[in-house]
């Protein structure tokens, strides 16, 4: 009588089992069909991207793949990433970006030619991409700004050996940065330059007929950088640095291939940013700025991408008891800059890196690199800087000297000319060839004691600041018309 309660017991508990596995299985049926991942208000089982938010479910090529998370959404062979029009199967390129596909287009260079007129009826951009259409998708379509980088890194290093013409490379660096494929062309444009180098080890020849604004200088910087790290390899001295750039004085390129030259300077002295600084230091006032802001962009760069763990290390980037103040804060400053790259310039996932910076002078700095780096990445993309007024850096020698205390430093879209100094009166006369805004960058000590500015002969408003690093003066002029400038 007992095994037969026992037994019956057993069957009990066993019906019990199968009931409330039966209940679990209903519930996780009822969950997974209803569940609804991206939280857009249908369902994963009928969500024709069910971990993208899209409530309208539109789905232009009906493959039952919704347009977003559809990487060809009008099915015509080419990703969302390159293609301009991609609800249109039968149009992808505009590389003119006059809103009209090639098939359409008649004039698809904007060259003022119909296309059954020009010999070259399409532009160097749309040939290079059609011709390595595939490795380009490769790269566009990953997600992660370092992978993206990297990946893009390879394959423009290959296009310049393939390529003769390193402008026609950088032309299509700048094409996809302006189709959406590239988040910036700037860091890829430095790898190109390690390329051309390796190539070409005459840094003048590489730098020649090259814009120094197209991708915002990257290409000069990478010459520069591939240049010291050989030096750097080979055990061989820095030589006369601080005037490799000297061909370019008088030419928007100067400021490039200064900022450039600190790049190449951070290779050369791997892992002693102080020395990096030294180097700088080294060239007169204005140069230095230029050559340390080249310093740390590289710097952070390279940490940034060595790291492992960004929490952890983004402490120990930027050391703040081995940077004097301003030193820290423009590191920190780069900082931000780099980020925004490693970020795909995405504002909210940048910030949330500078946030992880403890002191808030650094947290500050870090976040004004960061936006200022994504406002002018999207200003790039909407304009032609090869166009209108270019500011031009031009360092003056007063007297003949191995001291950077005997340079001037010159910012201004105006050409100086006939620059005279006269030691004893401290007086110094210019000539400039239009009536542009004048900054002029001067060791205290060459200035009078209260200077007066002439144009023309007529006395005329000036600023002027004092007690800027290494005892400088910055003086700023605004003349309305060309002339003569007598600084007494």
């Amino acid at each position: 009588m007992a095994i037969f309660v026992i037994d019956k017991k057993i069957k009990f508990l066993f019906v019990l089992l199968i009931i409330s596995l039966g209940v679990s299985f209903l519930a996780w049926s009822e969950y997974a069909i209803f569940a609804d991942s991206d939280n857009d208000g249908t369902s994963d089982s009928f969500d024709n991207c069910p971990l993208n938010p899209n409530m309208d479910q539109s789905d232009f090529d009906l493959d039952k793949s919704g347009d977003v998370c559809d990487t060809d959404d009008d099915n015509d062979g080419v990703k969302d990433n390159l293609d301009q029009f991609d609800t249109d199967p039968l149009e992808w390129a505009d590389f003119d970006f006059d809103n009209l596909g090639a098939n359409q287009d008649s004039d698809d260079d904007n060259d003022g030619l119909t296309d059954m007129e020009d010999s070259f009826p399409i532009l160097v951009s749309q040939k290079l991409v059609e011709e390595n259409l595939s490795e380009i998708e490769s790269c566009a379509i990953l997600e992660t700004g370092t992978s993206k980088l990297l990946c893009y890194s390879q394959f423009f290093q290959s296009l310049v050996v393939k390529e003769e013409n390193n402008v026609d490379t950088l032309e299509l660096a700048l094409s996809l940065t302006q189709l959406g494929a590239v988040d910036d062309c700037h860091f890829i444009s430095h790898e190109i330059g390690h390329a051309a180098y390796a190539e070409n080890s005459n840094i003048f020849e590489n730098l020649s007929g090259v814009d120094g604004s197209v991708c915002r200088g990257g290409f000069y910087h990478g010459v520069m950088a591939a240049y010291f790290h050989e030096l750097q390899e080979n055990n061989k001295d820095m030589g006369e640095y601080k005037t490799i750039c000297n061909d370019f004085i008088g030419k928007p390129e100067y400021t490039k291939c200064v900022h450039g030259l600190g790049h190449g300077i951070t290779h050369y002295f791997i892992n002693d940013l102080n020395s990096a600084i030294n180097a700088c230091d080294q060239m007169s006032f204005y140069q230095s700025s230029i050559c340390v802001g080249g310093v740390f962009m590289q710097y952070t760069d390279d940490e940034l991408t060595r790291s492992t763990s960004i929490k952890q290390d983004i402490q120990n980037i930027c050391p703040k008891s081995d940077l004097r103040i301003f030193d820290y804060q423009q590191c920190r400053d780069n900082l931000g800059l780099s980020i925004a790259f490693h970020t795909d310039h995405d504002l909210e996932e940048g910030s949330k890196l500078c946030d992880m910076i403890i002191d808030d002078m650094g947290k500050q700095y870090c976040h004004r690199g960061l936006e200022r780096e994504i406002n002018d990445a999207k200003e790039y993309k909407v304009y032609d800087p090869t166009k209108g007024v270019r500011e031009l850096m031009q360092p003056v020698w007063i007297k003949e000297n191995d001291s950077n205390k005997w340079i001037v430093d010159f910012r201004s879209p105006s050409k100086i000319s006939n620059v005279v100094y006269d030691e004893t009166t401290k007086m110094m006369q210019f000539s400039f060839d239009a009536p542009y805004r004048i900054i002029i960058y001067m060791s205290t000590d060459l200035l009078p004691e209260n200077p007066v500015v002439m144009i023309n002969g007529q006395q005329n408003d000036f600023e002027i600041q004092h007690g800027l690093y290494d005892n400088h003066s910055m003086i700023q002029i605004m003349p309305k018309n060309s002339g003569v400038v007598l600084i007494s």
